[in-house]
């Protein structure tokens, strides 16, 4: 049962490697010359188009690809397909966002969580824009230090 169990797992883990590069080739976004980094500046008609199309798949369900290639997807293809569908987003979050928030953002996030604590996650979730969704990670870490601060005085008290 055991080497029945790790061969099904290793046979799982191969295909989720190998199916996860095979929906999108490697130069669908374009890259800077001798570089393996996405270009982020005035996209081509050509990226706006790829943008797109990985915009649509990463919406769309395991049902609704299957219905699209015209049959029903089974388990290890369900598997690659969520494989696909996080690698686009990865490669789109760096595509959409740029740069993201500068260090000096993020550590004044961190302190504002600190310091605030869940009124600053409040006011993180409900003020800040698409771009600046990121420093949330930081009003959070800030915020478990706040959590932490409260538990060590209520401790000690």
């Amino acid at each position: 049962m055991k080497k029945l169990t790790l061969l099904c797992t290793l046979l799982a883990i191969f295909f989720l490697n190998f199916n996860g590069w095979a929906s999108m080739p490697s130069t669908s976004l374009t890259t800077a010359p001798n570089s393996g980094f996405i270009r982020k500046t005035n996209p081509n008609n050509q990226d706006s188009f790829r943008v797109a199309q990985m915009k649509s798949f990463i919406s769309m369900t395991a049902d609704d690809y299957g219905k699209l290639r015209g049959k029903k997807l089974n388990f290890l293809e369900r598997i690659s397909f969520k494989a696909s569908q996080r690698r686009m987003k990865h490669l789109l979050k760096y595509y959409d966002y740029g740069d993201g928030p500068t260090t000096l953002q993020k550590i004044a996030a961190l302190l504002k969580g600190l310091l605030l604590g869940p009124i600053a996650l409040l006011l993180g979730y409900l003020f800040l824009k698409d771009d600046q969704r990121e420093l949330i990670k930081w009003i959070w870490f800030g915020f478990a230090g706040f959590a932490a601060i409260v538990v060590i005085i209520l401790l000690a008290a």
